[in-house]
């Protein structure tokens, strides 16, 4: 059964009488607040974050290990048909190929690097076009 509080009508806590202190300790409290502080959102550098010179390093590190890193995910993917048996037909090939290449762009940022590296291209083939006419 709850005491009843003169001063208000609300009943008051069993066993606690002191309404001038709070109901935590000063510990529980600090201990929430650093939950909160480790656990809010921490923003995440993206592309529009970065300069020109880490745009163009992030591209050139991309083009310069694309072999190694395209190389593991087509081991990923033919390790997991390995485990389907499937027959080794042109169709199976084409289609590795292609999971491996989608898995290498969505590894990392790799899909924006690429993206910068088309429009480049995209740029000298446009400029190669009007010189040639």
């Amino acid at each position: 059964m709850a005491l009843i509080s003169d001063t208000e009508s609300r009943p008051a806590l069993t066993g606690y009488e002191d309404r001038n202190q709070p109901l935590y300790s000063e510990f529980e409290d600090k201990e929430k607040t650093e939950i909160i502080r480790k656990y809010e959102q921490k923003n995440d550098e993206t592309v529009l974050d970065l300069t020109i010179n880490q745009i163009i390093d992030n591209t050139v590190d991309l083009t310069a290990n694309f072999m190694d890193e395209y190389s593991l995910k087509m081991k990923e993917v033919s390790l997991e048909y390995d485990l389907y048996e499937e027959e080794d037909t042109l169709y199976t090939n084409l289609k590795k190929y292609i999971i491996a290449f989608l898995l290498y762009l969505g590894d990392k940022d790799n899909i924006i690097y690429v993206g910068v590296l088309l429009v480049v291209l995209s740029i000298i083939l446009y400029f190669f076009n009007i010189s040639s006419v």
